[in-house]
């Protein structure tokens, strides 16, 4: 009520000015010796002014009547009087008036129309930054927050948000707001999904303001629909990924199973069935054939216990200060059987570095690179195994003077099932997990591994244990 007298006061003195200022300046045309006729339009102008100014065709009209009525008293015979006698005044005021009465309203409506437009355009940019403004955000409480904080913006109160299933409610404030509210229905491609409540709504909510509150309200259903899918589908994703990796897992240990499984079959057979023929250096060689598959498959189990560990999060690291020299030592003794017609060289610092770490599974890291590199090089090629100390680090690296890494396969070196024939195993018996364990194994205990090539001929697979845990 206060705002409404303030604007009609403010109104009124507007046109009481510009009725004055036409007065003053017909009265020194007047004075000038100028005709009525273009008195008359001063006052005609007067009009247009004040319904431009008060955008109100309402105070246009006021002031045309009171035009009419100053000129006739002042400008008419006989003068300081509201007695016409001349018919030619009689036209003239008539016209006057009626002119000044449809261009004051034409010009008022105008000036609304613009308004309404400058209105809509305004509107128009709101519902597009709140359209936008939902587009980057993902999250159920992210995407409700922001909605809160729009209507907060553009209505200046307070909202809540509660989803059905819920008993919580999402708000920019510690505690949900008191007083009355106005409740919208939050609605998704399947129906409610819940509830909005604006407070103090009831002063606020004019008709462009509930078309913010609908525009806020129907972009967070779209969002938190749109949220729901992309959870399903990332579900559904991570679902196909574990159900691949389980049937690669199958197809690979089935297929790596077969030929260790034939061999330890057929040595332990012969062994049995032509013992007494067989002379002591042939029995040797089965024994040690079937030592050697048997190693190998205890390698294969360790490998495949690990990745379903590291695929189900449960690879646990529980560390302890050790002897590097002493790790090193262990993860050689697991492989000396491949080394005894290779050359293998070992490099270890002249100090005792002690390390924080889960010596089994680093262990396992050295046995799976050592493995690598024999099978995949030939007899005549220098292995090396180098530990130095670097910076608040250990260095371990695996070199050789092989063919090197294939360059179809070294971007995805450390991924899983990834072999030289790029299938799921290849021709010397590797289902491709080994390095990609090497790489969960070292990066869960803070470390990084990489491949470099050992040039100028060769492969060399470094990676770091940080010194403090």
């Amino acid at each position: 009520m206060y705002l409404i007298t303030n604007k009609i006061t403010y109104c009124f003195l507007k046109t009481v000015g510009i009725v004055c200022l036409s007065t003053i300046t017909s009265l020194v045309m007047n004075t000038l010796g100028i005709g009525k006729e273009s008195v008359i339009m001063v006052f005609l102008l007067g009009v247009l002014f004040t319904s431009v100014l008060t955008n109100s065709y309402v105070w246009g009209v006021l002031t045309s009547f009171a035009s009419l009525m100053l000129f006739n008293f002042l400008f008419t015979d006989p003068r300081f009087t509201f007695v016409i006698y001349s018919r030619n005044d009689i036209v003239l005021l008539a016209f006057f008036l009626i002119t000044a009465v449809v261009s004051g309203t034409v010009t008022s409506k105008l000036q609304q129309q613009i308004a309404i437009s400058e209105k809509n355009e305004d509107t128009t940019h709101t519902l597009y930054r709140i359209a936008a403004g939902f587009l980057p955000v993902s999250g159920t409480r992210s995407i409700a927050l922001r909605a809160v904080s729009f209507v907060n913006e553009y209505l200046g109160c307070d909202s809540a948000i509660q989803l059905d299933g819920s008993q919580s409610f999402f708000t920019n404030s510690a505690e949900l707001p008191k007083g009355p509210s106005q409740e919208y229905i939050i609605q998704s491609n399947v129906g409610r999904i819940g509830r909005m409540l604006i407070f103090e709504a009831d002063t606020l909510l004019d008709k462009h303001n509930a078309l913010i509150v609908q525009a806020v309200v129907t972009q967070l259903g779209i969002a938190l629909d749109r949220e729901q899918l992309y959870s399903k589908q990332e579900t559904i994703r991570l679902a196909m990924e574990k159900e691949q990796l389980r049937a690669n897992l199958l197809r690979s240990v089935a297929h790596d199973l077969r030929s260790p499984l034939t061999a330890l079959s057929g040595a332990s057979n012969l062994l049995a069935e032509n013992y007494e023929d067989l002379s002591d250096s042939e029995r040797k060689k089965l024994a040690l054939d079937i030592t050697d598959e048997i190693h190998w498959l205890t390698n294969l189990v360790e490998n495949i216990l690990n990745m379903t560990r590291i695929n189900d999060s449960q690879l646990v690291i529980n560390k302890t200060d050790e002897v590097i020299d002493d790790v090193v030592n262990e993860g050689i003794s697991h492989t000396s059987r491949l080394f005894k017609e290779r050359s293998l060289t070992v490099h270890l610092p002249d100090e005792v570095i002690v390390v924080p770490m889960d010596g089994k599974l680093i262990v396992q890291v050295m046995t799976n690179l050592l493995e690598n590199t024999a099978r995949h090089t030939p007899l005549e090629s220098l292995i090396d195994l180098t530990v130095r100390l670097g910076d608040k680090q250990v260095v371990i690296s695996v070199s050789d003077t092989g063919e090197g890494v294939d360059p179809l396969i070294e971007d995805n070196l450390f991924d899983r099932f990834v072999t030289l024939d790029h299938g799921i195993t290849d021709s010397r018996r590797g289902m491709g997990l080994g390095l990609a364990i090497c790489k969960a194994i070292v990066e869960a205990h803070g470390g990084a591994i990489q491949y470099e090539p050992n040039l100028p001929k060769g492969s060399r697979f470094t990676f770091t244990l940080p010194l403090e845990g």
